[in-house]
């Protein structure tokens, strides 16, 4: 028993009919299922005897002593607080309510417990209201969100040692309403307690003046981060607002996201109340609620502030409110804040379009899996599968599955167990899509679900295909011409877009790039049929891109020298340059190579700059085929990008260097 008791000894029982009621206390029993302790009681009215075997049964946390406390309760215990005829009492509450020793009695509180309450409420009150729960401290833990859990548990071990906000009356200071900040002023200062008044919705409210809705401990132990605009107030107000950036979705429907820098680690708070600490706890959940967010939209990164924008300080000559005149999924600002010149013309579009009829791009290979999970057992998962198969079958990933196959402890000459445990091991590295984000680029390319699989949208291995969805901004640069900038922070890994144009073969290439005012600054290679096959690439050979003397050619593109290393020669010795990898590669195939020209059209994607300390990386795609002569070209964040930072990419080739038989540059 967590509270000593006798039998025929009066208690307070709780029906959700009749509220907390008189009653005896008979036996306790244990249950079969959960082993939580049953209590079985006879109302006051009933007369029954004790011993009589028709009576009611009550959990723990349903059941407290009918006599009140004394002063000598700790920190943590379990107590049911009644309101009473005082005046005292009468401030704080009307009606009973569960909750925990918080504070105390003291001088300073006038012999007053303080109580946190299950509701979030705190309050003072005096022993003469306060019942001795059954309910253990434990068993009430195991039954909330985690946040709670950890927050309770730590300050019951730290008590006495507490931080407060120091404050007096009439002082002003933000408070968090529903996910946003407001005013507050302060009308009373009561022990631990500040009585708070909130114009904005003309209310007083008690708050514990370590309370982490109190901004001044907003950046210490534990931060909310509030919605960009006020919570719905009507269904139709409810509809997914679909031009907003994606991580702010969920907190513009009444999520709530907090920073907990004392645990280290974000939680999310669902609108009925649910905390999740982890993204595999929180996907599982949003699919079993059919919700209409997915996990992409939500970031567990403790250096991303998703609400955080980027205000320029600088002023504008130009400014548009959507470059791609609504044709992406979410408006694409243009800035011009040195002159009023624009980007030269070209046309938006946010598609692949062959440039002739016969570039045909082959979708009858193509397949779809059958899971009905979301595809979250991703060995299970044709899709997933083809992915790993590609990793197993490159020549970029030789050293790790010639280490995992040494691992394998069966016979060789059973494949199909060896590559189900290759599988698995390549799934627990984490290859691939984690949570709707790409963490490491994968050389030999990923293979997303499509059209013909049964999963749906909130599937993980879903992120290209979905077009832009974070709000981007073009932008004069004044250096290097026209850039592109984040206006949120990015976690590492989020998608940005695809490199949307004209597909050409090699033959319209090598036209185009000898015309006046085209070249190639706009190119892209599509060849990927060497990441695919080791025998056409030297063994051990692993690509090294790094770029040397970038000089800008005033479109915002480097002329750049791409060189490579070996892995099994010394690190300072390097090999043939790229231009004749590419020749050994075109004299060994000849499926005849494209290329994505975004000169005359083209998407965001065409104004990213070089760098050599880039913060964005390149991942070949396949979707509506399997065709490895089409890959979608996709560009993912490298790393954490703060709002207001150019996104920058390694071109990884030599700019201007067309002949008349070959396109001779490597994108992978």
């Amino acid at each position: 028993m967590p509270v000593p008791i006798e039998v025929g000894q009066r208690v307070l029982v709780y029906n959700p009919s009749h509220g907390w009621t008189l009653a005896y206390f008979v036996t306790a029993q244990q249950t079969n299922e959960n082993k939580l302790q049953i209590l079985t009681c006879r109302l006051s009215n009933c007369h029954h005897k004790a011993t009589s075997q028709d009576h009611y049964r009550y959990p723990p946390e349903r059941v407290a002593l009918h006599d009140t406390v004394e002063n000598n309760l700790h920190v943590g215990t379990r107590v049911l607080c009644m309101p009473s005829g005082d005046a005292d009492t009468s401030r704080y509450i009307d009606k009973p309510l569960r909750g925990i020793i918080a504070e105390q009695p003291a001088e300073f509180n006038h012999q007053r417990y303080l109580i946190f309450a299950d509701n979030d409420s705190p309050f003072y009150l005096r022993s003469s209201a306060i019942h001795l729960l059954l309910e253990s401290l434990s068993s009430y833990l195991a039954k909330v969100d985690l946040g709670t859990k950890h927050y309770i548990e730590n300050y019951v071990l730290t008590y006495p040692k507490r931080r407060l906000v120091n404050v007096s009356n009439k002082d002003h200071i933000n408070v968090e309403l529903n996910g946003q900040w407001v005013d507050g002023i302060v009308s009373k200062v009561e022990g631990s307690l500040i009585r708070m008044f909130l114009p904005m919705v003309n209310k007083h409210e008690w708050l514990y003046r370590g309370s982490l809705r109190l901004q001044p401990l907003f950046n210490s132990l534990s931060t909310y981060e509030p919605p960009t605009k006020r919570l719905a107030t009507s269904e139709n107000e409810k509809l997914l607002d679909s031009k907003a950036h994606f991580l702010l979705q969920p907190l513009n429907q009444g999520w709530r996201r907090q920073v907990r820098n004392d645990l280290g680690t974000i939680v999310y708070i669902s609108p009925c109340g649910q905390m999740f600490t982890d993204a595999d706890r929180l996907q599982i959940y949003l699919i079993q609620m059919n919700s209409i967010f997915n996990i992409k939209q939500f970031s567990f990164d403790m250096n991303c502030r998703v609400t955080q924008k980027f205000i320029s300080p600088k002023t504008t000559f130009v400014q548009l409110d959507d470059y791609s005149s609504g044709k992406e999924l979410v408006p694409l600002t243009l800035v011009n804040e040195y002159d009023s010149s624009l980007p030269k013309t070209f046309e938006y579009v946010t598609d692949r379009i062959p440039l002739t009829s016969d570039i045909q791009i082959d979708k009858s290979t193509i397949q779809g899996c059958s899971c009905l999970d979301n595809c979250l057992d991703t060995t299970k998962c044709e899709c997933w599968k083809k992915t790993y198969d590609a990793i197993i079958a490159s020549h970029y990933y030789e050293d790790i599955i010639s280490e995992l196959k040494e691992l394998f402890a069966q016979d060789d000459e059973n494949m199909e167990n060896m590559k189900s445990y290759l599988y698995d091991a390549l799934a627990k590295q984490g290859y691939g899509y984690r949570h709707g984000r790409l963490l490491e680029k994968i050389h030999s390319g990923i293979y997303e679900c499509n059209g013909k699989c049964k999963c749906d949208s909130r599937c993980t291995n879903r992120c290209v295909q979905f077009g832009v969805n974070t709000l981007l901004q073009i932008y004069n640069t004044a250096e290097k011409g026209w850039g592109v900038r984040t206006m949120y922070d990015l976690p590492a890994g989020t998608f940005l877009s695809f490199y949307a144009g004209e597909i050409l073969n090699d033959e319209d290439a090598n036209r185009r790039g000898v015309q006046k005012n085209m070249g190639d600054v706009y190119f892209t290679a599509l060849d990927f049929v060497a990441s695919l096959n080791p025998s056409l690439s030297p063994k051990k050979h692993k690509p090294t891109l790094n770029m040397s003397n970038g000089q800008h050619n005033g479109n915002g593109h480097a002329e750049t020298t791409t060189t490579t290393t070996a892995e099994n020669q010394d690190e300072n010795t390097p090999i043939e340059k790229t231009r004749a990898f590419l020749e050994y590669q075109q004299a060994n195939y000849d499926p005849g190579i494209f290329v994505m020209d975004a000169h005359l059209k083209g998407n965001v994607s065409r104004f990213y700059n070089h760098s050599c300390s880039p913060n964005v990386f390149v991942q070949n795609v396949f979707i509506e085929s399997w065709d490895v002569r089409f890959p979608w070209v996709a560009f993912f964040t490298a790393t954490n990008i703060k709002a207001g930072s150019e996104l920058v990419w390694d071109y990884s080739y030599e700019v201007n260097i067309l002949t008349k038989k070959n396109v001779l540059f490597f994108f992978n």
